[in-house]
């Protein structure tokens, strides 16, 4: 059994944190988490998965004794030959599931004794009044501000929240689709660009699905992005300005949106420029600090004909990269330029500090959230994607290129736009 320290209104639980409404008592008289709750929280997020091979529900250890585990929403959707969904339904909304199909559920439910803390919670208020929020990777620092805002408003309008780290992983993404089928959560916010299952956005008729950062062509679902190609284009733009021609560009991870929206814009900077396109300075990364170290090593292979800037399509590969430089005796910006997307904190305290793209993260977050609790109440959005505008942020790790670094430059202002940024 997994201790838990209760440090903040987080509960841990493997992979998921479980954030806790604590206008409800959750201590007993000595200032103690009672323990009945955060089983609770463990039941709720293990009921769909928690069975044997041969369909029999199974004994677990809880608090030093053994006892026999619940049937599952599964138990029911196998017994009544439907799916889960289809179960959850037929609890939370009879109208919308046939008569028969229905009586079918109810059967099953009846012979397998199931009766999961949610689908009581939902026969009584028809609500979790949860939130499930999905991301490839907690750990990344690009989540940080989007985490904190979608969290404040979901919190400001009475939903708890889940976060899910699925490591773009397709076995954790099946957990938390069959999470969302077994009617545990009353909305999804998609953070990384992946549907968890096949038909996933069904799901959205009876659980609304908003999306953050990452589109998904052809899911109708609705968004709050960025527009990823004028900024890698207006980014590039700005080092050919200033005179670079061989400017290489790491690219993020193999099949993602983003990554192909700012290989875009690259490409259209340079064409404009009258900058041939060489596939040989398109270098694959993976928006982390350990992929710019690898791109660093095959810069240092370059020799005499290395790029005079690097356009990095995560803030840290480019500051991975510039570090590894460093170390390798290279000097930026005098040697090569360097810069970023994302505007992440460190990128303005790193040394030199990173020229980057800054995304507006904080009201990303904020308007995916408001998106999701509109849909979660029945209220129409006025549109599906929402592109906000973003920042360039001129700092010290780019300038000319060494062949022109003896003529005066102007570092130029930080900018936007349509607006100034500090």
């Amino acid at each position: 059994m997994m201790t838990c320290q209760l440090l903040s209104p987080i509960v841990p639980y493997e992979d998921v944190y479980v954030f806790i409404d604590l206008s409800r008592p959750m201590t007993d008289v000595n200032g103690k988490i009672k323990a009945s709750n955060v089983e609770l929280a463990k039941d709720r997020l293990m009921d769909d998965t928690d069975t044997s091979k041969n369909g029999r529900t199974r004994e677990r250890q809880s608090n030093g004794r053994r006892r026999r585990r619940s049937a599952t929403i599964g138990d029911v959707a196998d017994r009544a030959g439907v799916s889960t969904a289809t179960v959850s339904r037929s609890i939370s909304s009879p109208e919308r599931v046939a008569e028969d199909t229905r009586r079918r559920v109810l059967r099953a439910i009846a012979e397998t004794a199931y009766t999961p803390n949610a689908t009581a919670r939902n026969l009584r208020i028809q609500s979790t009044k949860t939130v499930l929020c999905l991301l490839p990777g907690l750990g990344h620092s690009f989540w940080n501000v989007i985490i904190d805002a979608v969290e404040q408003v979901l919190t400001q309008a009475t939903y708890g929240v889940l976060f899910g780290d699925t490591r773009n992983d397709p076995v954790r993404e099946a957990h938390y689709d069959r999470v969302v089928r077994a009617g545990m959560v009353d909305g999804v916010l998609l953070f990384n660009g992946r549907l968890p299952g096949a038909d996933f956005a069904d799901l959205d008729r009876d659980v609304p699905i908003a999306l953050i950062s990452n589109d998904i062509p052809g899911s109708g679902l609705p968004v709050i992005e960025i527009a990823n190609r004028d900024a890698a284009r207006t980014m590039t733009q700005h080092l050919t300005r200033l005179g670079h021609r061989r400017i290489a560009h790491i690219t993020g991870p193999e099949g993602n949106v983003e990554t192909g929206e700012r290989l875009g814009g690259y490409r259209d900077a340079l064409v404009a420029a009258g900058v041939p396109v060489d596939p040989e300075l398109i270098w694959p990364g993976a928006f982390s600090m350990a992929a710019g170290v690898q791109a660093a090593e095959r810069f240092l292979g370059y020799g005499a004909n290395r790029p005079t800037a690097i356009f990095a399509a995560s803030d840290e590969m480019a500051i991975g990269f510039a570090q590894a430089a460093k170390e390798a005796g290279v000097s930026v910006p005098d040697d090569v330029s360097v810069a970023g997307f994302d505007g992440i904190e460190y990128s303005a305290f790193c040394d030199p500090a990173l020229t980057t793209v800054v995304q507006p993260r904080e009201e990303m977050g904020r308007l995916a959230a408001e998106t999701l609790v509109k849909r979660m109440a029945g209220i129409p959005i006025e549109e599906r994607r929402v592109r906000l505008p973003c920042s360039l942020a001129f700092r010290d790790s780019v300038t000319a290129p060494p062949a022109q670094s003896g003529s005066a430059q102007r570092r130029p202002t930080a900018t936007t736009w349509g607006k100034k940024i500090s």
